[in-house]
């Protein structure tokens, strides 16, 4: 069951349920705010993809006497109202996009995804599923919705499916991956977008090395980048999947791989956390820690040219959003947090900071 509470600044103008009890909280950049339940969204469809509010999220375990027995997911508009919500022990968050973060949750019996619309401050219910989806993402345009499932006795993988969001129409567009010695026991799967949206990336890992499949929405084309020496995905732009070596822990190396011909590059031989920032001009570039320890940033073009290096402001750490949290910004910035995720009450220690003319701000100082 999807247990939520809507929290707000005072004076934002959302309506409070008048059987929850208000607590108080904090924002992201904002003082201490009332606690209230979250409606469900008004009207027909689903929330759509369109310029709206930007946001962020935050996920959590939650431990009782060395027990996961849920996870804490804490949501909300840079700058603005958010809330938190109560997710069962198999759950997941992704996003966010254009204001929206879709949240799944399993209760055992049946898999639940909704869509949080930061902008209208309600909830949707987009799927459900017998089978347990342990990942899914929107499309760009929200349109769409993509789910990786997998078995409810065994987990076994089903596959990575695709519907419109609230209906029943369900279809499979990737089939399960075959299995492969060469990595051993897939025990994640990762669903993210190219940088123009064209492209779904389902990564496969094993304990360091992963399988990475390109799929073309538009046409339906699967591209796999398989070698045992590579790792975790970093990011997809101009038709480059950026990937991490196969390495137990950090630094490691970063290297590109060229859907068109296949061919790797490396451009960092050692590096620490990672992210791929799509400028203002269009131009991807990999911002990575010089070493493990943070400290110090290098910027790399996706053609293995070095940029600028400049200092991580107040030791922050580039945001990865495999760590359980992300934020959605303008084109050109980087968001740095403590140990690359965002505070569970950010405030203050979050930054975000300008590419083009190294300005650095909170990022409730950051409007879209």
């Amino acid at each position: 069951m999807l247990e939520s509470r809507w929290r707000r600044r005072l004076g934002t103008g959302i309506a409070a349920t008048a059987a929850i009890l208000a607590i108080a909280s904090t924002t992201l950049g904002a003082p201490a705010a009332e606690v209230v339940a979250p409606p469900a969204c008004a009207g027909d469809g689903p929330p759509s993809a369109s310029p709206r509010a930007a946001a962020w999220y935050r996920l959590d375990p939650v431990i009782d006497d060395g027990v996961r027995t849920g996870q804490r997911l804490e949501v909300g508009r840079i700058g603005g109202a958010a809330w938190s919500v109560a997710l069962d022990p198999e759950s997941f968050a992704t996003g966010p996009f254009h204001g929206l973060v879709v949240m799944g949750t399993d209760d055992g019996r049946r898999s639940t995804v909704s869509v949080a619309d930061l902008d209208r401050g309600c909830t949707t219910v987009i799927a459900t599923s017998r089978d347990v989806i342990r990942r899914a993402v929107l499309a760009p345009d929200g349109a769409t919705i993509y789910e990786f499932r997998v078995g409810r006795r065994d987990r076994a993988d089903l596959g990575v499916w695709r519907r419109s969001p609230g209906s029943d129409d369900a279809q499979l567009v990737l089939e399960p991956i075959p299995a492969d010695p060469a990595f051993g026991i897939t025990w994640t799967t990762e669903l993210a977008w190219s940088t123009d949206g064209q492209a779904l990336v389902v990564t496969s890992c094993a304990e360091a090395a992963c399988r990475i499949r390109v799929l073309d929405t538009a046409t339906g084309r699967v591209q796999t980048v398989a070698d045992p020496t590579l790792g975790g995905f970093v990011g997809l732009a101009d038709e480059r999947v950026v990937v991490r070596g196969a390495c137990p822990g950090l630094p490691c190396p970063i290297s590109a791989v060229d859907l068109r011909d296949g061919t790797t590059r490396v451009l960092a031989d050692v590096a620490g956390l990672a992210t791929l920032v799509t400028g203002e001009d269009g131009q991807n570039v990999i911002v990575h820690e010089s070493d493990a320890s943070g400290g110090v940033l290098q910027t790399v073009s996706l053609d293995g040219v070095a940029g600028e290096t400049f200092a991580a402001p107040d030791g922050l750490r580039p945001l990865v959003t495999v760590h359980g949290s992300g934020a959605d910004l303008p084109a050109g910035w980087l968001v740095l947090g403590p140990d690359g995720r965002l505070p569970a009450l950010p405030g203050t220690d979050a930054r975000a900071h300008h590419l083009a003319d190294g300005q650095t701000l909170r990022l409730d100082e950051v409007l879209p």
